[in-house]
């Protein structure tokens, strides 16, 4: 038995025990010895049968078995409560809906016992981790970086507190000033491959610069390795900042940048539900702007090119044609003559923009045939804008950080300022969102985003 990441497959089977044996106790008393298993299948077998997985899909959607949330103060227990409140919400709601005479004592029975059990079941898991961790087992190999009375201060810490469930196995001065960082990253490095360290922890006043926390966390992303830093954040707050009330130390738990799964399927819910709308709405729209094209400047009616998606993958995104054919191949003479701002061209007054061209890029219409990206999953509505592949040979280590997320049809930078942007600050707008991403977030930029192309500032 190891560290709680270990941990999630096993507690999850035992949750499904638990959960199947709860549906089991509320048939059976509902319906006793009438309840056969050559009976036809009516609406309470049917939620018999799915009630188990739908309540397994409800806990795994909500984090209870993120790293982040196992053995975590009352934060896991706060999962299985509400993961109990929706799963009832929804049997009560599908039942109203479609009639369907669902047993009420079934429900009754089987839901509050299923999470009294689940309760039950996540305690007895953290007696027996604590239990370990209290033997000296289990623990995870810990490289703390500070000055040296502050690592001293947090290794005597760690040690006192072993069902903290750290093991202070190295220690690293940090760096003094920005100018060693490139060389202290690679003794880091070094550092974590000997100790075989799985969790960093900033002591003191390495926590309180924002500027190192924020690079050091973008560093070690996909690392497996747990950041833990003192209450002096600095900037990087928001979603990715946890507390780890139960540790008993004074530290807080930075999680990776990745979404987490409910994210996620939120993320993909609203940008399906905004590009499908999108093009129902906007379909004549559409058709009058491909006409337009095509009878002021002939085919191909659309440009379609190579761009970086997530992760440096490449897809084929689509715009309505604003230049003349051929374009593309005039890019770098054009460059050089006009120069750019960071590894992206755009010149402001092109010459191979058409007229009706410069109408759509006004009003930002050229890219609404992105929302056939967006339905296929290359784009998202909200993200950093998709550069082309050559744009992308130019990025600097930092800017390729915004290709850990998916590209967006619109993003931070087009609700503050657009092209007006320099390439540094588009690159700070792009890694704050993909850092601090929220659903209500995106709602906001989409709003503002509307209010932006209304006001047609910053648009090239």
């Amino acid at each position: 038995m190891g560290d709680p990441g270990a941990l999630k497959y096993r507690i999850l089977a035992t949750d499904a025990v638990i959960v199947a044996l709860a549906t089991l106790l509320g048939l059976f008393v509902r319906f006793g010895d009438e309840l056969d298993a050559t009976t036809a299948l009516g609406p309470i077998q049917v939620v018999g049968t799915l009630l188990p997985v739908f309540w397994l899909l409800v806990l795994i959607f909500m984090g209870a078995y993120d790293r982040r949330n196992l053995f975590v103060g009352l934060t896991e227990y706060s999962r299985v409560l509400l993961s109990a409140i929706i799963v009832l919400s929804v049997v009560a709601t599908v039942s109203f809906l479609f009639k369907l005479d669902t047993s009420r004592a079934y429900v009754l029975v089987t839901i509050p016992v299923g999470t009294l059990g689940l309760l039950a079941e996540r305690w007895l898991w953290r007696r027996r981790l604590l239990a370990r961790r209290r033997q000296g087992l289990g623990l995870a190999p810990t490289l703390i970086v500070g000055e040296s009375d502050e690592r001293e201060s947090l290794r005597e810490a760690m040690v006192l507190r072993p069902w903290a469930g750290y093991l202070p196995v190295a220690d690293l001065a940090r760096p003094l000033t920005p100018a060693h960082w490139p060389a202290w990253f690679d003794t880091l490095t070094a550092e974590l491959d000997r100790t075989g360290a799985s969790a960093l922890a900033l002591a003191g006043s390495s926590a309180s610069d924002a500027a190192f926390v924020r690079e050091l966390s973008w560093r070690i992303e996909g690392e497996g390795v747990d950041l833990l830093v003192g209450a002096g954040v600095g900037t990087t707050t928001g979603p990715r900042v946890s507390l780890r009330v139960a540790s008993g130390l004074p530290l807080l738990h930075l999680d990776e940048v990745a979404l987490r799964n409910t994210q996620r399927v939120a993320k993909r819910t609203l940008d399906l539900a905004g590009a499908l709308l999108g093009l129902l709405v906007l379909s004549p729209l559409l058709v009058v702007i491909a006409l337009a094209i095509l009878v002021t400047s002939g085919r191909p009616i659309f440009f379609r090119q190579r761009r970086a998606g997530r992760d440096q993958q490449s897809f084929l995104m689509w715009k309505f044609r604003t230049m003349v054919d051929g374009a593309d191949r005039d890019r770098e003479a054009l460059r050089e003559v006009h120069g750019s701002d960071g590894p992206t061209f755009k010149a402001i007054d092109d010459p191979r923009v058409t007229s009706v061209g410069r109408f759509l890029r006004r009003w930002s219409l050229d890219e609404l045939p992105q929302l056939l990206n967006v339905v296929t999953g290359a784009m998202s509505l909200v993200g950093p804008r998709p550069h082309p592949l050559d744009d992308v040979e130019r990025y600097a280590d930092r800017d390729l950080r915004r290709l850990i997320a998916k590209p967006g049809m619109t993003g931070l930078w087009q609700v503050a300022g657009r092209s007006d942007l320099t390439w540094d600050a588009s690159i700070e707008l792009d890694l704050l969102y993909i850092e601090n991403w929220t659903f209500l977030g995106d709602l906001a930029i989409l709003a503002r985003t509307a209010q932006a192309v209304v006001q047609g500032a910053g648009a090239h």
